[in-house]
């Protein structure tokens, strides 16, 4: 007698995959919508970066640098909503109806 193989079939996990990747359409939304604001805020505090030190006032520096750290943490966040949007999204379908 042979010996039995205890591999699952593709096909299955495949499919399992792709239907739990599907999402409603107000949580692609909102993730969207989430992306796209942290994007034009990271875009916005790096212009004020460039421009500000054009002025001539006393709080230029200190305002500069707390819109730089504003920025960078943006951009870090920005990039861990990417890099873990499937989980994001599925976090926010347990909230969002």
């Amino acid at each position: 007698m042979g010996k039995k193989s205890k591999k699952r079939p593709r096909k299955n996990v495949e499919n399992q995959i792709e239907e739990q990747l599907e999402f409603s359409d107000s949580v692609e939304d909102k993730f969207k919508l989430i992306l796209r604001v942290m994007s034009w805020m990271v875009g916005f505090c790096f212009v004020l970066i460039i421009i500000l030190p054009n002025f001539d006032f006393g709080l230029v520096d200190v305002l500069v640098k707390i819109i730089f750290f504003l920025g960078v943490f943006n951009l870090f966040l920005f990039g861990m909503l990417e890099l873990f949007g499937v989980s994001i999204k599925r976090y926010l379908s347990k909230y969002i109806s």
